[in-house]
């Protein structure tokens, strides 16, 4: 396995961790994320949000899976990995400016995107100098 793949897995297995937290908290709470006993989901439509962020997450991660494994989409795959990191970091940001700093869980988030956008970048200028 080539080091895009074994990102590609580690990088999905860690966003479909945290999409099923966000998802399933804090009405079924199967992955226990002490950070999110901060946040109150006190309505059918919050929760409805935080369940569609789950599916969004899973089907990123599942993506990225499939890229690993299919050599034909591993290009795809980084590409879409870096544009999720960029625009949920990006995201970040502007909550920050407009919001204020969250807790230091989601600021630590914000680094890991960053880091893993710039990884995912870094694959992808080696993986666009070799030759098909």
């Amino acid at each position: 396995m080539n080091k895009e793949s074994l990102f590609l897995i580690l990088t999905a297995i860690g966003v479909a961790t945290l999409g099923i937290a966000y998802g399933t908290h804090p009405n079924y709470n199967f992955l226990p994320v002490p950070f999110l006993n901060n946040i109150d989901i006190n309505s059918t439509d919050l929760s409805n949000v935080f369940s569609a962020i789950m599916g969004l997450y899973l089907a990123m991660a599942s993506f990225w899976i499939i890229g690993a494994i299919n050599k034909s989409y591993t290009i795809h795959a980084l590409w879409s990995l870096v544009i999720f990191m960029i625009g949920i970091g990006g995201g970040r940001l502007i909550s920050m400016f407009s919001d204020g700093i969250p807790s230091f869980p989601f600021t630590q988030f914000l680094a890991v995107e960053i880091i893993f956008a710039l990884i995912g970048i870094i694959f992808l200028k080696k993986i666009g100098s070799k030759p098909l």
